[in-house]
């Protein structure tokens, strides 16, 4: 399973960074980035072709053929179709949501920017939200992408995620703080 992953991975960063420095060579990385994104949502949305795409049942050429009629229907532009193409035809369609993930993820470097994992215990209205990403966005000098979510469980506080770093506030942790402290005294 590691081989597997790791031939993922090296495929999909390969593809993605070609593609990239294509779309800087021809100042496309948004039209990129939005076709990806449309094929993305289709692997998300439609099983069937989240299935076909990691099969390795189907030969070089129903895949070429198949994306390519996706290609077209989806208009994606001439060098992401042509990388989707050239993914297919060299068996290596497994890792397409990995290339497409890590090109989204070139794009934010580019642009500076980083995705913030803020979680709470009851939703954050817009202007919490942009309090918070103000405030990390100051500290760590990148523009920030809050992605925000629900989980009641914290009971209070926040929990926010930058990158590998986690800050927990959340009454639960603090809870389970002071259960813990509380057995090492009794």
């Amino acid at each position: 399973m590691g081989a597997d992953n790791s031939l993922t991975m090296g495929a999909a960063f390969r593809y993605a960074n070609a593609l990239f420095n294509l779309a800087k060579e021809t100042e496309s990385i948004g039209k990129y980035e939005k076709d990806l994104g449309r094929l993305l949502e289709l692997v998300k949305t439609d099983e069937n072709f989240s299935v076909f795409i990691k099969s390795p049942l189907y030969s070089r050429d129903i895949q070429s053929k198949v994306m390519n009629k996706i290609s077209e229907k989806l208009s994606l532009s001439k060098d992401v179709m042509n990388t989707v193409l050239l993914m297919s035809s060299k068996r290596r369609l497994f890792a397409l949501v990995e290339m497409i993930k890590h090109f989204k993820g070139l794009c934010r470097e580019y642009r500076n920017e980083i995705i913030v994992e803020v979680s709470s215990a009851v939703d954050l209205d817009d202007a919490l939200q942009e309090k918070i990403k103000k405030t990390i966005s100051s500290n760590i000098d990148r523009e920030v992408l809050i992605k925000a979510n629900c989980d009641p469980t914290l009971l209070g506080g926040l929990v926010v995620k930058i990158g590998s770093k986690m800050i927990d506030t959340s009454i639960k942790a603090k809870m389970v703080k002071l259960r813990n402290n509380l057995k090492e005294v009794g």
